[in-house]
């Protein structure tokens, strides 16, 4: 029988300011009422990549 329980799996990120700020202006355009960490940020934007990556097709939500 098999468990689901999340992991715990810590990342470090080494990035300059300039490409931090980026990442933030990236994300206020692709979740502009979203209320996120930094860290979440960076997990969402790397989840994106990894997607196209592998070429996994995103879902996309209809907007009004």
């Amino acid at each position: 029988m098999q468990q689901s329980g999340k992991r715990v799996v810590q990342v470090n990120v080494k990035m300059s300011g300039e490409d931090f700020s980026l990442l933030q202006n990236a994300a206020a355009k692709l979740w502009p009422d979203a209320i996120i960490s930094n860290s979440g940020i960076l997990l969402g934007l790397a989840k994106l990549a990894a997607n196209q990556a592998v070429g996994v097709k995103s879902r996309k939500s209809k907007r009004p």
